[in-house]
């Protein structure tokens, strides 16, 4: 296996490639997502756009984004990511789950793989995670992954839909 694939007990998380942009449209153009900063894709050239960024990134020698597709038995039900962050040794997570596969702690699950190898492989101090304020969901991930609450002040604002709201930040160090 690439030294980049992340096995769990149910889940195979592995870097993008060019084949998954249908499997990665089926959740990241669900126009249900409002409270993620970059979703939905409006179409599925957004996505392979999304997917060749990705792709990119993971050929440069130290990737500034590491994006990965969550995979059950074979099948695409997520995304999962570490950008690096302005501080030295910090990454900001991310995840997004496919709304037919929520609520199973399939996110809770890549989201502690993810951490162990940004601890482990990456040498991360930090490894830190925004939410949107009414994403109870991703917020409970936060708190199960053992992240702390570091600010509940910051705000965010969604272009497409002309909505300002609040904004968490949750942090786990070493």
């Amino acid at each position: 296996m690439c030294l980049n694939t992340i096995e769990t007990e149910n889940l195979l998380l592995r870097p993008i490639q060019i084949t998954d942009i249908e499997g990665i449209h089926s959740y990241a153009g669900d126009p249900s997502i409002d409270m993620m900063m970059f979703l939905p894709n409006e179409s599925l050239n957004d996505t392979k756009q999304f997917v060749e960024y990705a792709i990119t990134q993971w050929n440069m020698e130290e990737p500034e984004d590491r994006e990965y597709v969550v995979t059950l038995n074979n099948k695409i039900i997520g995304g999962v990511n570490l950008e690096c962050c302005s501080e030295e040794k910090t990454y900001e997570i991310g995840w997004t789950i496919n709304r037919d596969y929520r609520n199973n702690g399939y996110a809770t699950e890549a989201a502690k793989a993810l951490i162990s190898y940004a601890f482990n492989v990456l040498e991360a101090k930090r490894v830190q995670a925004h939410c949107d304020c009414r994403n109870i969901a991703s917020e409970n991930v936060m708190k199960k992954i053992g992240m702390q609450l570091i600010d509940n002040t910051g705000t965010r604002y969604y272009p497409k839909t002309n909505i300002t709201s609040g904004e968490y930040l949750y942090a786990i160090d070493k």
